[in-house]
């Protein structure tokens, strides 16, 4: 509530009047999957890659430094309580999330294994004790629906997150009218060797990667024995299939999406679209909405 003594309502604070200036995360960003503000809310929403509980008792932590939103446009033009447009207000500072994931018993290491579609969106915890090779490592192999296969080494000890989805980034979507896209997300909170990928797309399709909201190339190749797109993964990565050729110039965010080190916050998106056509904003700030599909614990 930095610089404003008015009072800003929920329903008065949308992204037609209001923009994300700055996020500045000092660890973590790879467990965010977005930062936006909810129009349907009025607040600023910070959205986690896969399912999360209070299980992991702080273990893998997000701290955000500072969050700021920005005026668009001049707001109450004719009234006493005017704001200017490029006007700054402060979101929050020094917030400490943290996150948890659901764990599974000791997974048996053996020198190859699956791992079971229940098991997603879960840690794997890999224990050679429980495992009946008599190994240090293996060779995992992990069916992702339809769309995907990943494959690689795991270790004795490591604790491994699983998991994907198929849900559309609504920006692509909008920045691309003409095309006809899936899209699919992986997530994992770092596969301990770099995991080799299979992408199931037609040769005749096109084929690239999602970051920070923008179209990239995906870094993957044609296999015609595989018949899918091929390349290595180490993070969670989003990938878009594409039946027609995109320009990827359509699709530009001009945020300030750094750490305190200046480097780029992968995986860190902030969309800026969605409008209620609400004329009289008073002002303060929103909450922060910590959306996730399981829980989170918050502490200041």
């Amino acid at each position: 509530m930095e610089n404003q003594n008015g009072d800003l309502t929920a329903n008065d604070f949308d992204s037609d009047y209001f923009s994300i200036t700055t996020k500045r995360i000092t660890s973590g960003a790879s467990y965010i999957k977005s930062i936006s503000i909810n129009d349907s809310e009025g607040c600023v929403e910070i959205t986690f890659n896969g399912d999360y509980d209070m299980a992991l008792n702080g273990k893998r932590d997000i701290e955000i430094d500072e969050l700021e939103v920005k005026s668009k446009k001049v707001i109450n033009e004719d009234e006493d309580d005017e704001i200017k447009k490029n006007t700054t207000f402060l979101v929050c500072e020094n917030l400490s999330i943290d996150l948890g994931y659901t764990e599974v018993d000791p997974y048996p290491l053996n020198e190859d294994m699956d791992i079971l579609e229940s098991d997603l969106n879960k840690i794997i915890c890999f224990d050679k004790d429980t495992g009946t090779d008599d190994v240090s490592y293996g060779t995992v192999s992990v069916e992702l629906g339809d769309v995907a296969y990943l494959e690689g080494r795991v270790y004795d000890g490591d604790e491994v997150y699983y998991g994907y989805d198929e849900d559309a980034d609504t920006d692509i979507l909008k920045a691309y009218p003409d095309a006809e896209m899936s899209f699919v997300n992986i997530y994992t909170n770092g596969f301990p060797t770099a995991m080799d990928l299979e992408l199931y797309a037609n040769e005749d399709e096109y084929v690239y990667g999602i970051k920070d909201g923008k179209v990239v190339d995906a870094g993957l190749d044609w296999d015609e024995d595989a018949y899918a797109y091929v390349g290595k993964i180490r993070s969670s990565a989003s990938y878009i299939i594409s039946d027609i050729e995109l320009d990827v110039s359509a699709v530009d965010d001009t945020t300030d999406d750094t750490t305190d080190d200046g480097t780029a916050t992968d995986g860190v998106d902030n969309p800026d679209t969605g409008a209620n056509d609400v004329v009289g904003v008073a002002t303060a700030l929103a909450v922060v909405s910590l959306v996730a599909a399981g829980a989170v614990a918050v502490k200041k």
